[in-house]
């Protein structure tokens, strides 16, 4: 079994800092509110954890270390996909139930995948900057100006889905 500071510990952690923002509220930093939609809730938990300068998005002092090993880990690897590809299901998942939406639609899987993409695209800017011997105080900031800007160039179609009842 990993441990605390193992770095299957980190790729859990990852999958439940994304998974609070949509999935049931046990367990979870906040619940999905009254009004709020599927995108408000993904980018105001990764703004709480930006802002928090969270371990769990890599915004931590060894971070370069842990990113070596797992690139140098197949299975480590591995399990990162695999992890990001559990979440995009999962969300495409949520979305359909929470939308009633029928097996035929496919706005449910490409919002989805653009809230996929946000996620991704942060860490992926995260880890870049980790890399590159950024310190996590500059890096996060950094991190929220980015998450600015990918909210802005969504569209209402994808900011406004699934908007929970108030």
């Amino acid at each position: 079994m990993a441990g605390r500071g193992s770095g299957q510990h980190v790729l859990d952690e990852v999958g439940g800092a994304w998974g609070a923002a949509l999935g049931p509220c046990p367990g979870a930093q906040q619940c999905r509110g009254g009004g709020e939609s599927a995108s408000d809730a993904v980018f105001r938990e990764l703004r709480e954890l930006v802002e928090a300068v969270s371990p769990a998005i890599g915004l931590f002092e060894g971070y370069a270390r842990f990113m070596e090993v797992v690139h140098g880990s197949h299975t480590l690897g591995s399990r990162l996909g695999f992890l990001q590809h559990e979440v995009l299901v999962d969300l495409d998942r949520t979305l359909r139930e929470e939308t009633g939406a029928d097996e035929d639609d496919t706005l449910p899987t490409l919002v989805a995948g653009q809230l996929s993409w946000v996620h991704g695209t942060l860490m992926g800017r995260i880890a870049q900057r980790m890399l590159e011997g950024a310190e996590p105080g500059p890096a996060s900031r950094e991190a929220l100006v980015l998450l600015d800007d990918m909210e802005a160039v969504l569209g209402e179609q994808v900011l406004k889905y699934a908007v929970r009842d108030a």
